[in-house]
């Protein structure tokens, strides 16, 4: 009798001893590289640079949300213009509206401070309000839910996120956390 299935548990077998043999020469390329750092001056480089990316990432991920926030204002300039009528909102009110979205994109790409952060928040709050008179019968498609979702909730967990940091900062440095806020706000 010929077993039909005789090449299957060799094949399982020596895929195996590959998945394994990768696994090893993995873990001793990085047995290596911990090796030659620990035995020279670049340990400290290698440690530096991984705390300034584990430090620096939430940062870099807020300054991330604020460019998208920026691109989600222009597209909202774009949809206004299309779908106004949707809205109750006339050709020339549309067009002063996306005006007003460009105008906004622009000053969101601009923040630079947790201060420029909590301005843009505010405005973008009181331009949804006044918005807010524009409805569509679904809610989904209404523009203040879209500027909410789009725009205000990443610029506030934007600025979370930079008090979070700002906190850390000043614990590190032993300062009080409204110490730094502080210093930032005076120096705009």
């Amino acid at each position: 009798m010929i077993d039909v299935f005789y090449p299957i548990p060799k094949l399982l077998d020596t895929i195996l001893t590959e998945i394994y043999a990768e696994n090893r020469r993995k873990h001793e390329e990085r047995m290596a590289e911990l090796q030659v750092i620990s035995n020279s001056s670049l340990r400290d480089a290698y440690a530096q640079q991984l705390l300034l990316d584990r430090f620096l990432a939430p940062v870099e991920n807020a300054q991330h949300s604020i460019q998208n926030a920026a691109k989600h204002a222009q597209y909202m300039a774009e949809v206004v213009n299309y779908y106004h009528h949707d809205h109750g909102c006339s050709q020339e009110q549309a067009q002063e509206i996306s005006r007003q979205f460009r105008a906004l994109a622009v000053k969101i790409s601009q923040i630079d401070s947790l201060y420029d952060l909590k301005i843009i928040y505010q405005v973008v709050t009181v331009f949804t309000q006044q918005l807010s008179r524009f409805k569509h019968r679904e809610r989904n498609y209404s523009w203040e839910r879209e500027i909410r979702k789009g725009i205000l909730d990443p610029l506030n967990t934007c600025i979370a996120v930079e008090k979070n940091f700002q906190r850390r900062v000043a614990l590190m440095t032993g300062e009080h956390p409204s110490a730094t806020v502080m210093g930032l706000l005076e120096s705009e």
